[in-house]
């Protein structure tokens, strides 16, 4: 069933059908409260989902083309510059915003990634000024959890030699959580294997506040009388880490074509920007450094008539691209990114609808809160280094092809859905198991209304069926696996046969 035939079942059964846009946004929302409280109701498996996470070796200055890197660093001062562009802070900037850097024996966080020579730090560097200093190393020491993850269920090495290893096991070697209180680990302790993961609290970013909009002479393609359902959102480190959206906001475009021009707001009205930054006077971080902005549209919502449609907002990305180009095209690969607006900037033109398509990636996180980890030990080597070829022709020569190192963890996590807003969004759990939503919205409403016996009535139908539900798709392990070892046997021999699995004893 999807959200429409969800709805309208709960409407035949409670005899109250209104087609009222508040009601049914009403009745949304308790649709998605219980399509949220089945989803954390047991580790499902259809819940799961497993992705290949990159890990980020140390930077140093002897770089992989055989060059080295001086860092030109001042005393009292946040402002770090090296001598050549640093391939790992072209390609991929964000990554390193909120990791390690390394000066002279002192550990620094990364405010900022300016550009491949010049990065910021959050605290003035401390040390003796040099503009040759090689003592620098980039420490990639936290790891986020991707934004819709809830809990990390399994994170794995795969490519660990398979030497001495017994049949029908392979080169795996599972990263077991750790508390670092108990153990005592070293922040510094290096390897080419991670043996633990530390759940490193998490980090928050705060929500947006409001925005207004302006069309009047504002230059763009939008068609006119288009009109388009905005709001915002902060951006930190690494660049996956929003916040909470802002209050939404309705433009509408004139009758000749032109764009719309989004202020970034406080509640009382002041525009949402960091100070130019000042390397001399700026020893502190300034309000709004390094809080980036992301900006959303909202697709369930009719461009023609400025209404929103039945259901709830589905906020998705507005993207840089203006124009639709070839993949590979030199220098305008990144056209499908999210727009990043940068910290000191406060507001943004949307001067396309390209910039607004429908297929955009949807806002999952509603709350800001990200989880992330730390490995230990914490591992620096790669298996391969992917140069860059100036010049190439393509894809060699597109920007997200220039040089890094390259190795992946495995992870398996338990995932939250986005929410259901448009009319064929549909429940992603198994089809004969959705009429549990509409057990779980009625015992709400009739419950509500201190209808009891008939909240009772559709709870039992719901524990019944969730029984039935938990015996088919709950996720289970093997009750003779070990921590440590595949089998109880002190020799560490598998009490399976490597054949067919089945067991020996």
């Amino acid at each position: 069933m999807n959200l429409t035939e969800i709805r309208n079942k709960v409407k035949s059964i409670t005899d109250y059908s209104p087609e009222l846009t508040v009601y049914n946004e009403q009745l949304d929302i308790l649709i998605n409260d219980a399509y949220n409280a089945i989803w954390t109701e047991k580790r499902w498996r259809w819940a799961q989902k497993v992705i290949f996470l990159d890990i980020w070796p140390d930077i140093v200055p002897l770089q992989p083309d055989g060059t080295t890197k001086n860092a030109g660093v001042t005393n009292n001062r946040r402002r770090v510059t090296f001598s050549g562009a640093l391939r790992s802070l072209e390609s991929y900037p964000h990554q390193w915003e909120g990791q390690i850097i390394e000066i002279q024996g002192r550990d620094y966080f990364i405010d900022q990634v300016i550009s491949s020579t010049d990065i910021r730090l959050r605290e003035p560097f401390r040390g003796t000024t040099d503009v040759d200093d090689v003592t620098w190393k980039f420490k990639h020491r936290f790891y986020d959890l991707p934004p819709d993850a809830i809990e990390i269920l399994g994170l794995v090495h795969k490519d660990t030699p398979a030497a001495g290893k017994i049949p029908p096991y392979g080169a795996v070697r599972g990263i077991t959580a750790r508390r670092e209180e108990d153990l005592n680990l070293r922040e510094d302790f290096t390897s080419f294997y991670s043996e633990a993961y530390i759940p490193y609290g998490t980090s928050n970013v705060p929500p947006a506040e409001k925005c207004s909009a302006t069309v009047e002479g504002i230059v763009g393609t939008i068609p006119g009388a288009t009109s388009l359902e905005l709001c915002w959102a902060f951006e930190t480190d690494g660049g996956m880490k929003v916040g909470a959206l802002s209050e939404p906001v309705i433009a509408k475009i004139g009758q000749a074509p032109g764009g719309i021009q989004l202020s970034f707001l406080t509640w009382d009205g002041v525009a949402v920007a960091a100070p130019a930054y000042t390397d001399d006077i700026d020893q502190q971080m300034n309000q709004f450094e390094g809080l980036r902005k992301r900006v959303y549209f909202n697709q369930n919502f009719n461009r023609a008539t400025g209404v929103r449609l039945a259901g709830l907002p589905v906020w998705r990305e507005v993207t840089i691209g203006s124009t639709f180009v070839a993949p590979g095209t030199p220098g305008l690969d990144t056209e499908p990114d999210a727009v990043r607006v940068l910290d000191t900037a406060s507001t943004y033109t949307i001067a396309s609808l390209t910039q607004v398509n429908p297929g955009n990636k949807r806002y999952i996180d509603y709350d800001g809160l990200h989880l992330r980890f730390r490995p230990y030990p914490r591992p620096i080597g790669s298996d391969f280094v992917y140069l860059f070829v100036a010049g190439a022709a393509a894809p060699n020569a597109i920007n997200d092809a220039t040089e890094r190192q390259f190795r992946q963890w495995e992870l398996r996590y338990y995932r939250k859905p986005h929410r259901m807003g448009l009319q064929t969004d549909t429940p992603e759990f198994p089809i004969e198991f959705h009429a549990l939503v509409v057990y779980k919205v009625l015992h709400d409403i009739y419950s509500k209304h201190d209808n009891l016996s008939q909240a009772q009535n559709y709870d039992r139908k719901y524990q019944e069926s969730i029984k039935r539900f938990e015996k088919r798709y709950v996720d289970s392990i093997d009750t003779n696996l070990v921590r440590g070892q595949f089998g109880s046997r002190a020799r560490m021999n598998s009490p399976y046969d490597p054949s067919s699995l089945r067991r020996l004893n």
